[in-house]
């Protein structure tokens, strides 16, 4: 019995030093195909998240007082929390059958907004010019102004969102951080 488990032993040591070798010389010859392609990979940056830092609120520009079918202009500020932001995004809920999205203009001269009309909110995306060198810190500054036309009388609420649908409020800085902001409501009486 000695004679036949040894015979078994070199047999198994052999069967796995070619196993061995033949997934060494698979790997160097797909190696060297991927190679010889001119593949490239890439990295991709996968942006760090931060929870609730900073803020963004909203508030009238002109008071208090909204009459009926009068454009209405609505101030976003914001908060960096001492962060440069390359970029920002919003959504925005409020009642669209009360109010016709009119425009939204940034106030800062390096950023550019694009506006989105979603079911039931509006969705902005705002980026800083590639150009620019100047820091971008907010400190309660007026980052845009959303302008509004109300249809129907009453008290109305436009609320800034974490998340609806596949939009997000968040702020990105120039480091790739994405910033979760302290969020408000602001409440408009239509008259």
């Amino acid at each position: 019995m000695g004679e036949k488990s040894k015979t078994i032993s070199i047999y198994l040591l052999v069967i796995f030093l070619a196993i061995f070798v033949g997934t060494g010389i698979f790997l160097i010859i797909n190696n060297k195909n991927s190679a010889s392609k001119g593949e490239v990979t890439t990295a991709t940056s996968i942006p760090n998240v931060i929870s609730t830092q900073g803020s963004l609120s909203l508030k009238l520009a002109s008071g208090s007082k909204v009459t009926k079918n009068s454009e209405v202009q609505i101030d976003l500020l914001a908060d960096s929390n001492e962060k440069n932001i390359a970029g920002y995004d919003l959504a925005l809920s409020y009642d669209s059958s009360s109010f016709e999205f009119v425009k939204a203009v940034s106030n800062l001269a390096d950023f550019k907004i694009y506006t989105y009309k979603r079911d039931g909110y509006l969705s902005f995306l705002a980026t800083r010019s590639l150009q620019s060198q100047a820091p971008s810190v907010f400190v309660q500054s007026k980052i845009a102004s959303l302008n509004f036309r109300p249809i129907k009388t009453g008290k109305f609420t436009f609320s800034l969102k974490p998340s609806m649908g596949k939009d997000k409020t968040d702020l990105v800085t120039d480091k790739t951080e994405v910033i979760n902001p302290q969020l408000d409501d602001l409440e408009i009486i239509v008259d």
